[in-house]
């Protein structure tokens, strides 16, 4: 089991529920974090995604100088970028972090936050293009290493031409990981799918060979029973 640390974008407090030690998200705090993570011997440390937080991607490249073996588990969000455009990205950082990039695929979130992202799809289909997206996304990086270029035809997405200069440092793409208990039902992804877990919650049901890492946020309240009933 691999142990991650949790980097709070959306800023921090010293207890949960009151503005009580409030302190602002600003890069002096993520970078102090990342030293002492990457200090301690943590596998990495999760940056959350989303609209009330800093974006992942951003952070999380800004602090590649600041760390040595830290790995950063950066959010993909299908339907909201291509799959060349985060192909690029990833390949990109993986280089520029000298292969510390793990993928976190996020489908799910909440339908007013993905509606004023412009993302309109049902539960469903966002799975569905999910699949779409990741079978474009690991084809493009795969065929990176040998100069390769892709044709692929899909319901929701299609690659024509697709080509991805520079390969990543990882092969034959950074690994992919989900905090969803629901397999996609991908044509090539399931065979190297890994699972993030919160200690706040069951680990889903995984084959013993399964690996699997679980991302660590303290939680601070006035009495440890307001504590746990927030878990």
């Amino acid at each position: 089991m691999n142990v991650f640390w949790f980097v709070p974008t959306h800023g921090d407090s010293r207890y949960l529920g009151t503005t009580q030690g409030t302190r602002a998200a600003d890069y002096d705090y993520f970078r102090q974090i990342a030293v002492a993570a990457d200090t301690l011997g943590y596998e990495g440390f999760l940056l959350p995604t989303g609209r009330s937080c800093e974006d992942a991607w951003v952070v999380a490249s800004s602090l590649i100088p600041a760390t040595k073996r830290l790995k950063f588990p950066v959010a993909i969000r299908p339907g909201l970028t291509s799959p060349a455009l985060s192909a690029r990205m990833a390949s990109t950082f993986d280089q520029l972090s000298g292969g510390r990039l793990l993928i976190n695929v996020v489908t799910d979130g909440d339908p007013v936050e993905l509606a004023g992202d412009g993302v309109f799809n049902d539960h469903d289909t966002r799975y569905e293009v999910t699949d779409e997206f990741l079978h474009i996304w690991r084809s493009l990086l795969e065929s990176s290493h040998e100069g390769g270029m892709i044709d692929l035809d899909g319901k929701y997405l299609s690659s024509k031409g697709g080509k991805v200069l520079y390969p990543p440092v990882q092969k034959a793409h950074p690994p992919l990981w989900s905090a969803v208990r629901r397999r996609l039902r991908t044509r090539d992804c399931g065979r190297s799918y890994r699972y993030l877990s919160d200690l706040r919650r069951p680990p889903p049901k995984l084959k013993r060979s399964s690996p699997i890492s679980v991302a660590a946020q303290p939680i601070k309240a006035a009495r440890s029973s307001s504590a746990f009933a927030c878990m």
